[in-house]
Order: C-alpha cells, then sequence, then structure tokens
C-alpha cells in the first residue's frame, strides 16, 4: 500500500515533524514501499529531509531515487538524488538527551549498562551535529533553586566525561524529570525553527521533586517546529509510562520499555536509526515544453495562368435510390433571366461545368434545332429498384420535363427510352458500383450536343500542393493535447489538433485553403501550435512566416517575359474498366494533336485516372494503360517527339474529382491532357 503524506496530512499523522513550512503546503511526498510512514522537512528550495519508516517505526534503510515521489498538484517533481544523512557532510541535526541520573540507578546497577548504550548511540555523532545533555542535580540553598546541569558538545569523548561525572562520585537524591525535560525544551527553543530537533529522555522512576508540573512540559513542546521525542522507560513498574508516553507519541517519536539494563543498548541503536538514518532528497520539477516549429517550402509562388479548358461532357444524370426526382445538385435555372443569361463558356472547372450539364444540353439543343435526343432510364436492378423499369422511365421523363419546362425543349425532339442495368453498366458487386447504375443518359447522334465544354479564363497556379509544417517538441512530461493554426495576420485559415505528442508534419492542401487563388491574396502565411502537457504545462511558439509570391499575368507581359498558358483537355469518359480510345474519346485526341502541330515548344502530360473502385494495384495498371493508349496514338503521328511528352498512370491516387459521388467516380475514369507553353 503507498501511502501520499501532504503537509495537512503531516499535522494528523503519527509520525509528522510538526510546522513543516507553509510554502509546501501543496507539496505531496510520497515513499513507494508498502505501509511507510513518511514525514519530511523543507532544507531549501529543491532539497527535503524526509523519514521513512516501517509499521513499527523503524526507519527503512537503503531507499533510492526510484522509492519516491514528489507531487506539487499536477506536477510531477523529477528526483535528482537520495542520500542518507549520515552521508551528507553540510546537514546537522540537534539532539537533546535528558538522563536520569538518580540514586536508584545505581541501586539496580544499571549506570554502566546505560553509559555503554549512551557511548554507542554518540558514537555516530559528526562534527557537524549539536548535542546538548541536561541531567539531574540536587539544589542547594542557593536562589534561585536550580535542579539541572547541562553540556553542550559534538565530541564523543567530552560527551561521554561527562555523562559519567553525572553518575560518579554519586547519584542525586532527587528525581527532576520534568524539570529536566522543560531546561531541554529551553535549549530547543534557542535553535533555528527550520533546524530538525530531537529530544531523547531516559527516565528510572517517576518525577517526585521537579517545580515544574507535567502539564507545564507539554504546554512548553506545542508548537514547537521541526521536533521530535524518544524515551526509555526504565521505571520498576508494569507498563508504559503514561505522561511519557504521551509526550513521545505526540511529537512524531516513540518510547520503549526497557524491563532490565540489558535493554538499553538495543532500544538505543533503534533510536539511533531512526534519528541517524534519514534522507536528503534533492529534486526538481520538471520543465515543461519546449520545441520549435518548421515550415516548408519557406516561399509558395503563383502564377496567373491562361488556362483553356476542354472539359467532357458527361451524359448522365444520377438519381438517388428508389427516387425520380432530380438531384439538388443539378443546377436548375429558374428564371428567364437565368435562362437568358446562360452561357457554358463561362464555367470553370470540370465538376461545375457537369452540374450545369442539363443546361447545356439545353442552350445546345436550342441552337441546334434539328438536333434530337435520346433519354435512356436505368435502375440499378437490384435491391428496391430491382425490375422497376417503371422507375427508369419516370428518371427520363423528369429529365425531359427540365428540357421542355426550362429550356423549352419540343418533346417531340426528346425519345424516351428505359430499361434496367444501363447497357455498359457499373459493377453491381459493391454499392458504388449499384449507385452509378441509376442514371439517365443523354445520347445523341449530333455531334454538337454531347461535345466538350470549352471555357477560357485565368487560373492562379501554385508551385506546390500543399503547405508543411513541421513540429518539434521536447516534453518531460507526456504531452496531453496540442493545437496547430495556419493563420493570415490574425484570421485563422486552417485548425489541427489531437491528443498526445503532435506529428512530425502537418500538411494543409492548398485546395482546402481556398486554393490558390485565395492564397495568392494573403501576402503571407503563418502557423502556430500550442501544447498541454499532464501537469497543465502549456507552450506556444510560432514559425517563420511563408511568403506569397504572386505573379500576375500583367507583370509579365510589362516584363516582356511572356504568359503563361495551360491547355487541359478531358477526354470523354472511359466506361467502367474499359481502356479502348474510340468514338468520342478519338475525336478529342485528334484535336489535341492538331493542337500541337500549331504551336512551338510545348510539353505534353498525359495522366491516366480510375475511380476508387478496386484494388489500388489494379487501378495504377489500369490508369497506365489508358495514359499509354493515347501516347502511343501521340507518338504514331510523329507531331511531338518523346521528350516532349510525359506520361503517368495515377490510379485512384490524386483525383481530379470527388470519388464520393457517382459523377465524381465517371469523370475519374479518364485521361487528362495538359498542353503548357508560353504565350
Amino acid at each position: 500500500m503507498k501511502k501520499i503524506v501532504s503537509l495537512l496530512c503531516l499535522l494528523l499523522a503519527v509520525f509528522a515533524w510538526a510546522g513543516v513550512s507553509l510554502a509546501l503546503d501543496a507539496l505531496e511526498v510520497q515513499a513507494l514501499r508498502p505501509k511507510a510512514k513518511l514525514s519530511f522537512q523543507a532544507l531549501e528550495e529543491g532539497k527535503l529531509l524526509v523519514s521513512v519508516q516501517d509499521k513499527d517505526g523503524e526507519a527503512i534503510l537503503g531507499l533510492r531515487k526510484e522509492d519516491f515521489s514528489i507531487k506539487q498538484g499536477v506536477k510531477t517533481a523529477k528526483i535528482l538524488s537520495v542520500e542518507d544523512v549520515q552521508e551528507q557532510r553540510n546537514i546537522g541535526l540537534n539532539i537533546v538527551l535528558v538522563v536520569d541520573n538518580s540514586y536508584s540507578m545505581e541501586q539496580r546497577k544499571a549506570v554502566e549498562p546505560l553509559l555503554a548504550a549512551l557511548n554507542s548511540f554518540l558514537g555516530l555523532v559528526r562534527p557537524i551535529d549539536n548535542v546538548h545533555v541536561v541531567t539531574f542535580v540536587d539544589p542547594g540553598t542557593k536562589q534561585p533553586r536550580v535542579s539541572t546541569r547541562t553540556f553542550q558538545g559534538n565530541e564523543v569523548s567530552a560527551l561521554g566525561q561527562f555523562l559519567r561525572g553525572s553518575f560518579f562520585p554519586a547519584t542525586t537524591d532527587g528525581t527532576y524529570l520534568y524539570d529536566s525535560m522543560q531546561k531541554g525544551l529551553e535549549i530547543i527553543g534557542q535553535m533555528p525553527a527550520d533546524s530538525q530537533k530531537f529530544m531523547l529522555v531516559f527516565s528510572d522512576g517517576e518525577d517526585i521533586n521537579s517545580v515544574v508540573k507535567g502539564e507545564e512540559v507539554a504546554l512548553a513542546a506545542k508548537g514547537v517546529k521541526n521536533f521530535s521525542a524518544y524515551a526509555v522507560d526504565y521505571m520498576d513498574k508494569p507498563g508504559l509510562d503514561v505522561f511519557l508516553t504521551a509526550f513521545a507519541q505526540g511529537h512524531g517519536g516513540m518510547i520503549r520499555k526497557a524491563n532490565s539494563a540489558n535493554d538499553f543498548l538495543p532500544i538505543l541503536k533503534k533510536f539511533s536509526t531512526t534519528i541517524f538514518h534519514r534522507y536528503v532528497v534533492t529534486y526538481r520539477f520538471l520543465n515543461p515544453p519546449a520545441g520549435t516549429l518548421a515550415s516548408a517550402p519557406g516561399v509558395v509562388n503563383i502564377e496567373e495562368v491562361t488556362m483553356v479548358d476542354s472539359s467532357p461532357l458527361l451524359n448522365h444524370i444520377y438519381f438517388d435510390t428508389g427516387k425520380s426526382r432530380i438531384p439538388d445538385r443539378y443546377v436548375a435555372l429558374a428564371t428567364p433571366e437565368e435562362v437568358g443569361a446562360f452561357a457554358e463558356e463561362k464555367l470553370t472547372g470540370t465538376m461545375e461545368k457537369y452540374h450545369q450539364v442539363l443546361n447545356v444540353i439545353g442552350k445546345r439543343l436550342l441552337a441546334n434545332p434539328e438536333a434530337r435526343i435520346t433519354l435512356v432510364g436505368c435502375n440499378s436492378n437490384t435491391g428496391v429498384e430491382k425490375g422497376k423499369i417503371a422507375l427508369a422511365k419516370s428518371r427520363a421523363e423528369a429529365v425531359a420535363a427540365y428540357l421542355k419546362s426550362v429550356w423549352g425543349i419540343d418533346p417531340s425532339r426528346m425519345e424516351i427510352k428505359a430499361r434496367n442495368l444501363p447497357a455498359v453498366p457499373s459493377s453491381s458487386r459493391v454499392p458504388e458500383g449499384i449507385v452509378e447504375n441509376q442514371r439517365v443518359e443523354i445520347l445523341s447522334t449530333y455531334p454538337a450536343i454531347l461535345d466538350t465544354i470549352k471555357s477560357t479564363y485565368m487560373l492562379e497556379q501554385a508551385d506546390t500542393k500543399e503547405i508543411r509544417i513541421s513540429p518539434s517538441v521536447q516534453a518531460e512530461v507526456e504531452i496531453d493535447y496540442w493545437q496547430l493554426r495556419l493563420l493570415s495576420a490574425d484570421k485563422v485559415l486552417a485548425t489541427r489538433e489531437g491528443a498526445g505528442t503532435p506529428p512530425t508534419e502537418v500538411a494543409f492542401a492548398l485546395e482546402t485553403l481556398g486554393g490558390a487563388h485565395t492564397i495568392a491574396m494573403l501576402g503571407k502565411v503563418s502557423a502556430d501550435l500550442e501544447v498541454k502537457d499532464k501537469e497543465g504545462n502549456v507552450f506556444s511558439t510560432a514559425g517563420s512566416p511563408i511568403v506569397i509570391n504572386f505573379i500576375r499575368r500583367e507583370e509579365r507581359i510589362a516584363q516582356k517575359t511572356g504568359n503563361k498558358v495551360m491547355e487541359k483537355y478531358g477526354l470523354i469518359l472511359f466506361d467502367f474498366d474499359r481502356t479502348e480510345l474510340k468514338d468520342r474519346n478519338q475525336v478529342i485526341v485528334n484535336r489535341v494533336l492538331a493542337r500541337v502541330a500549331e504551336l512551338k515548344s510545348v510539353t505534353m502530360n498525359i495522366a491516366g485516372h480510375t475511380d476508387s473502385i478496386g484494388t489500388e494495384k489494379y487501378n495504377i495498371d489500369l490508369s497506365e494503360r489508358r495514359a499509354k493508349a493515347v501516347y502511343d496514338t501521340t507518338l504514331q503521328t510523329g507531331i511531338a517527339a518523346a521528350t516532349q511528352i510525359n506520361h503517368v498512370g495515377n490510379g485512384p491516387n490524386n483525383p481530379p474529382y470527388d470519388n464520393s459521388l457517382p459523377e465524381g467516380r465517371s469523370l475519374n475514369r479518364t485521361v487528362i491532357i495538359t498542353l503548357q507553353y508560353m504565350e
């Protein structure tokens, strides 16, 4: 059982040392030994004098650093050293011996055994210790009355000589125990309050002749700080003396009964072990966390690029399970003004263009009155949609209704068909594939209706995809919590937090921060870190600012350094698990090759992608085959040299679109061709 002793507990505990410094009220000292009783005295900042006893009051010897624990509230101290007091040369003990040298000691032939036992006890006294001896003396006729004699020293021979002289040539006729104890307390009262003081009383009989009463002795001892009392009861009566028992035990010490002179030596050896074998424990409270924060890159270069974007038109409208209502993520125009202002060339980004696909097709049908479309409603043919042809048809009718009501398309130009699974379905073995089959396919033999969606716009392009913050924290106490913030001036851009030690690197993707367009306007970005350990210590630090270098198109033109142009072509999407370049895919590749023939010093990047369905290894291989099909076709034309072309298969990694949506997965089954050159 472990016993934690604080100052408040020490004032009430059996082995408490009274008067421990009030500055240590919250200090808890723990001896990690079963049933150990511990008391302590503050010597100075970071140093304690500690006594540890077992259940019988015996000093526990041989304790080491790992046997102690010191806390103050939630703070834990590191134990630096533990030394026995006997090994210390700078901490002295104050000991007062009160020795009964009355005539009965001579009668009981106990003088020599007592002197031998006291000499053994005094043999442990060091030069730094301070010892006072108080013995009886029969008062004479002098006034005032004197019943005690004292001697102070730290030389064993001188102390022993004084004790022997107290018995020879003669002992006292009277017994002046209370007078002597009172005198000892007066001596103790003159000692420094923060020093440890001990009184050892040897009594051969009950007090008979003292002027001082026992109550006065008890009152004089009350409130004495850092004071412990020990007593040897050699009175010729059974049991322990009531007064001495209360005095010793009430002041953190012990009393033992000597039934014969042979008991003196073992009793005093036991007392000496307890008094002299104390520990000086040095400690320090653990340091709060410290550390640094590094940022990379130190500079983010962002430049305006002219983006010529040719996005594929995904001719599928996806529906929720069991529903025929067009989902809200598809943009529905509500007023004639919105319809009149709609222009597909103003759309930016493939996903934005896709969610406007019904409006793109509506506008194109208006512009090409001879064109017709076929709307093929499909269901997943599983679960609640199993065999629901009517559901498939109502989905196609919902699309037709929107084109008619918003764009005024004559129903005679829209043929409605219904089937269970699509003609080229996605896998029904996984939930993602099932949802993709819940769709309306928009088909047309008129090329302009399903052609790619082209737009030209300015795009901010950064030379990195992420900002990386690397915390380095050193802590002597376990980290409880950390928080990392990315800032622009006083605005918090992003926050990461967690329990335990912060990771060695935290990455913030530019896309999650609003993209390069948002970052370009900030000028600088900085990070700060706050950690809290399990002792409540809080540490915070900030990293060096990351400079945002924004290169505007106008600046390039003014400097005549040329404007960077990127042309991005997304192939018409591959069917699920397919790699063939056919139909519209081949048309787009031919357009790219014609464009390459017009340009000088152009680089061509071909990136294959897949959805997230299936294993990563298989999908990477599939995306590589898709990219290589385009690469081989390009090389065969001889328009571009191999050194101008890079091709890679990303598989499901770094997906250009959101794989959590069916349209995102469909758009990810693509090869994106990017041409880059200086205008």
